[in-house]
């Protein structure tokens, strides 16, 4: 009988872990990208510009780009931003800020859309001199 409530007890706990861990309003990433955003029009534009790195046949029609790709377009982007014009250059200012949630999980991705960021030396010695 024991056995019995513990089971009972565990399957419970399982069951609403489950049910507690899904976020029905978290973006999905798998989600396709509306053709009719600003943001797929944006990421349109900068790919025919070659600063996304993508051909343009993940744009045909028969293709739904999903959030993630567009994610790591935006972040190729960010990583091209110095080649681009200063339009295209506000248009990936305005995608990064759109995106900023999402392009933390990229791994490439630069923490900045600054066109000349040299970083931070790190003293790895530790000399104050």
């Amino acid at each position: 009988m024991k056995r019995f409530f513990l089971l009972l007890a565990a399957w419970c706990c399982l069951g609403l872990s489950a049910a507690l861990a899904y976020n029905p309003y978290a973006p999905n990433q798998f989600d396709a990208v509306d053709r009719n955003t600003w943001e797929y029009k944006a990421v349109y534009d900068l790919s025919k510009a070659g600063l996304t790195g993508v051909p343009m046949t993940r744009f045909a029609p028969s293709y739904n780009l999903t959030r993630y790709e567009v994610t790591e377009m935006i972040a190729a982007a960010m990583k091209n931003r110095s080649k681009a014009t200063a339009d295209q250059q506000r248009e990936i200012d305005k995608l990064a800020q759109s995106y900023a949630d999402d392009l933390q999980y990229v791994s490439d991705a630069p923490k900045e859309a600054e066109p000349s960021s040299q970083g931070v030396v790190f003293d790895w010695k530790g000399d104050k001199a």
